[in-house]
């Protein structure tokens, strides 16, 4: 999902949004039209034109990698004027959970990271090294982890409700057939003529685990305490890496998997809490957007009367 605030100085004037504008992902004509659909919504809403910005901070995954950070502000520049600047995605939720000051964020939507800051403005981050080898407790991992508990119960000849919703979820008419998909793999190598599947977004699983496990599934409600647990781990290693034992230590948590799983946030915090006893977890609802927009009046230097950010 794409979301874009605009404000004056002191003021929110208003907010957009629109589908993902991950180019990685969806490519740089759909990620053009979700930016452009987001800012004009915004624009609309507080009276003005896009070329009337006069600063745009973005917060964007993989926004570390050049040419990425080289797209997206392009694209970026091709709706708005004024000057752009492109930064991490976790850089603008950390921004709107601590400010300048020291804490440890959490977060866990599709993919998840553990990133922290210290009063003496050291830096660490845990996770976040993509689906295939990383990003423990996401929706990501949720969805293969589910799958893998799944199929092994069904090994077992355990009677669980959780495989036949996947399969539902994937339209399977049976287990071989589910396999297939699951299993799938775009390889360029092969011959156009053979045909393939795409590579499924295990992410879409998250969802069938969290209604399953509503309904007292062992097996899915075990895959959603494990993921908390995962999440728990990398917020330690941050703790660890940043702040002394006896240091209170302030914790943020951002992303659908925290924010809609009652046992995934449950199995964080107690987890969390046994390892590292000082910490403090904050209640408020953290906002990229709002976080970007705070980037927006304070890195490129004080605003000038009637300039929009």
């Amino acid at each position: 999902m794409t979301r874009c605030v605009i404000g004056d100085e002191c003021e929110l004037l208003g907010s957009g949004s629109s589908s993902s504008c991950k180019v990685q992902r969806v490519g740089e004509a759909c990620a053009r039209d979700a930016l452009a659909a987001a800012i004009h919504e915004s624009c609309e809403q507080a009276g003005i034109s896009p070329q009337q910005i006069a600063r745009t901070c973005a917060g964007v995954t993989g926004s570390a990698r050049r040419e990425i950070a080289g797209v997206m502000r392009d694209l970026i520049s091709g709706v708005v004027g004024g000057e752009i600047k492109v930064v991490g995605d976790v850089e603008i939720a950390f921004e709107d959970a601590f400010g300048v000051g020291p804490g440890v964020l959490v977060i866990a939507g599709t993919g998840s990271i553990a990133y922290g800051r210290n009063a003496r403005e050291e830096s660490a981050r845990a996770g976040g090294w993509g689906h295939a080898i990383s990003d423990e407790g996401s929706g990501y991992w949720v969805g293969v982890q589910a799958t893998r508990a799944a199929l092994r119960a069904r090994d077992r000849g355990e009677d669980s409700g959780l495989l036949p919703e996947l399969m539902g979820a994937l339209g399977a008419r049976d287990v071989d057939e589910f396999i297939v998909h699951v299993n799938a793999r775009v390889n360029a190598r092969m011959n156009a003529s053979v045909n393939t599947n795409p590579a499924l977004d295990f992410a879409a699983f998250f969802p069938v685990v969290l209604s399953v496990a509503g309904q007292g599934d062992s097996i899915a409600n075990r895959v959603l305490e494990q993921a908390g647990l995962e999440l728990a781990d990398l917020a330690e290693i941050v703790i660890r890496r940043l702040f002394a034992k006896s240091e209170e230590v302030a914790v943020a948590t951002h992303g659908g998997v925290l924010a809609s799983s009652v046992q995934v946030k449950k199995s964080f915090v107690q987890q969390l809490q046994a390892q590292c006893p000082h910490v403090v977890f904050l209640s408020r609802t953290v906002d990229p957007a709002r976080g970007a927009l705070h980037l927006a009046r304070t890195t490129f230097g004080i605003a000038h009367a009637n300039q929009k950010e």
